[in-house]
């Protein structure tokens, strides 16, 4: 019975093994991520953009309207993870399957300031531009 059991082990490392050579996991991030923790400094009504921009650094746009100014910072903070079952069959199979399971969270997040026409935050949010993934595989 030993030399069953290592049989059955060795196969399902082969098994695992390969499955595990047709997974891709990746990250991608441009500019760098905002979080509430990262713009609690800013109190509506008395801090100026000067010092959001001290802290933060350049936004990416300022655009003027009636009420003011709206300054926009954006960033991405991307996962994408894919698992290609359909390479445990290229070794019995004439064609390249491809049975992929995948997730990306491509889309940009902003953050954005609405000042008056001294240059002070009256108003900041987060704006999502991206919906939520619906599931969240392994490892995010």
């Amino acid at each position: 019975m030993t030399g069953w059991n290592r049989s059955v082990t060795l196969l399902c490392s082969a098994v695992i093994a390969l499955a595990l050579s047709g997974c891709n996991v990746a990250r991608l991030t441009i500019n760098t991520p905002l979080t509430p923790e990262s713009v609690a400094f800013i109190a509506e009504g008395r801090t100026t953009l000067a010092d959001v921009v001290d802290t933060l650094g350049a936004p990416d746009s300022i655009t003027d309207t009636e009420t003011g100014t709206i300054v926009t910072y954006r960033f991405l903070n991307a996962k994408y993870s894919r698992v290609n079952f359909g390479w445990l069959l290229k070794p019995w199979s004439p064609v390249d399957p491809d049975l992929v399971f995948s997730r990306s969270g491509l889309g940009t997040d902003a953050f954005e300031l609405l000042c008056d026409d001294h240059w002070i935050v009256t108003h900041h949010a987060f704006v999502r531009h991206r919906p939520a993934p619906p599931f969240t595989p392994y490892p995010f």
